[in-house]
């Protein structure tokens, strides 16, 4: 849409299935989060943008620390959102997501 337009989209949509099935609590925001990352990117947050992408890579792909699976037998939304700010606050991001991909 150019520089000076853009449009940020989580690609599962907002879980609508889930909330009717009374499992909203348990809907993975991965998408959500990512979504807010390449909005803050666009609007010159690239640093901030960085951090939480990186953090999502740690929390959802590397570490999973908690994993999400859409029920009770996983953590909760807030939960994994608790993690990836936690994330995002840590000073040894960088280090940490570099040692997961392999970057120097």
């Amino acid at each position: 849409m150019g520089s000076q337009y853009a449009m940020f989209e989580a690609i599962h949509g907002s879980a609508p299935r889930m909330v009717r099935e009374g499992r909203a609590q348990y809907a993975d925001p991965s998408s959500m989060i990512r979504a807010g990352a390449m909005m803050l990117e666009h609007i010159g947050f690239t640093d901030l943008a960085a951090r939480l992408h990186k953090a999502l890579d740690v929390c959802g792909q590397y570490e999973r620390r908690i994993a999400i699976t859409g029920r009770d037998t996983g953590c909760t939304t807030r939960e994994f959102g608790d993690y990836v700010i936690e994330t995002v606050a840590d000073p040894t991001l960088d280090e940490r997501w570099a040692a997961y991909v392999g970057a120097n």
